[in-house]
Parts: C-alpha cells; structure tokens; sequence
C-alpha cells in the first residue's frame, strides 16, 4: 500500500435535486446511533444524502462495518485523524501503540486481509469535500481545518502549491485545532460554511463560518449530531 493520490484528495458534489442532504459528526464505530439518527429524520436513501466529517471508526463496538457504509451510495465521508493512523500502521509509518491507545485495537484483532480491506477503503476517502447547496451556495466539509481561506486549502490540497504546502495542508485538516483554541472568528474566505469534526464540543457551535458537530459520542457523556444542510436543523442522539 501507498498513501495518497493528490488529485483524489478532494471531492466536488453536485447540489441534491431530488433530496435532502445532511452532515454528521464523529461516529466512531457507533454506527447504530447513526441508524437512530436518520430514523427520526425520516431519511430517504433514494433521495437524501449523508456526509460525514470523518472519524468513522475507532473506540465504538461497530468500527468493523465502517467499509459496509462507504459501500453505500449515499454516503460519503471524508478522512480523519483515526482512519489516518490506520493507514499510516498498514503503510508501515504509523504508531501501532499510539493508535491502541486511542482505541484502535479492535483494528489489530482482525485477520490480515480484512484489515488491507478495510484500510485499502479508508485510503479511498478525500481530505475535503465541496458540497454545492443551491447555485448560491457551498458549503466545505473537512476533519479539523482548512486555514484562513478555503481555495488555498484546496489547492494545496491537490499538490498545486508543492509538497510542503500539501504536506501541512494535510497536517491540518486532520490534526489542528488551531482556530478553535484561539476562538477565532474570522471566516474562512471562499466557502460559506466549513463543517468539521475532530475537536470535541458538549452541543454543535459555529466559531465564525466553521461548525464544530463532534458532540462526543464515544464517550458516556456525549451524542451523534446530525445537520441538515440546507435549513440548518439539529437533530441528536445518544
């Protein structure tokens, strides 16, 4: 295995003519609050779509189907921290002990050939994802951070600034936490609302343009939050 494929690195959707379309947090493995999610939103898999902000796997029991929902027409996710670390152990530069410790040992209990399955797979999502909601509007979707300006990010995203510009661009997009710390609320340029996970939050909050829906379902005290797009609308589950 090798990672990364720049030019794949991300994903431009067209607006849903016939549905709806929703963003969600962290799973985590727990796939079935996600079922309960889109129960009481009354999804329509012929018509809506789901994005996901990444982090599919990892600390939840259900962390083996995450291949199951990317096989799933309607559903897309883009790439996280967790699945980076199973990609950086099977490519043979990560830390097995680091991702232990962050709940990834249900990764290493697997057979051989369901792990390349499940790590070919995760390889296979993008970094970003656009999303056009109407012809007026986009909104991006990303692990962690873009930066101060969305097309930036995307072209260094897709190797067109070099490689160290991709290299941090990826760094941050899977592991900052830079703009949430220093609660800065500038807007990112180019996109009218970033949707991201990685930074846990004990209900969804917009900083500037950015929202942070990772509500922290892996843990006793969290919940799976569900956005719906278009109208901005909050659905959770516990």
């Amino acid at each position: 295995m090798r990672d990364f494929d720049m030019a794949s690195m991300v994903q431009f959707f067209g607006a849903n003519r016939t549905g709806r379309d929703f963003v969600v947090g962290d799973v985590h493995g727990q796939f079935d609050t996600l079922r309960t999610l889109m129960a009481q939103v009354q999804f329509d898999a012929d018509n809506d779509r789901l994005f996901a902000v990444g982090d599919l796997i990892d600390r939840g029991p259900q962390s083996e189907k995450v291949v199951d929902w990317l096989e799933r027409t309607w559903f897309h996710s883009v790439r996280g921290n967790h699945e980076q670390m199973v990609i950086d152990c099977m490519v043979g530069g990560g830390d097995i002990e680091r991702h232990l410790r962050n709940g990834g040992a249900w990764f290493y209990e697997l057979p051989s050939a369901t792990q390349v399955k499940i790590a070919t797979a995760l390889q296979a999502l993008p970094i970003a994802i656009e999303l056009e909601l109407s012809s007026e509007k986009r909104v991006g979707i990303i692990h962690a951070e873009v930066g101060d300006d969305w097309r930036e990010g995307i072209a260094a995203l897709t190797g067109n600034r070099g490689e160290a510009a991709f290299l941090n661009a990826k760094k941050a997009a899977l592991y900052s936490r830079v703009k949430f710390d220093t609660r800065d609320n500038t807007d990112v340029k180019g996109m009218e609302k970033i949707y991201v996970g990685h930074t846990t939050v004990a209900s969804v909050r917009e900083i500037g343009n950015t929202i942070y829906i990772d509500t922290g379902c892996s843990f006793s005290d969290g919940m799976l939050s569900l956005v719906e797009l278009c109208s901005g609308k909050i659905t959770t589950c516990t």
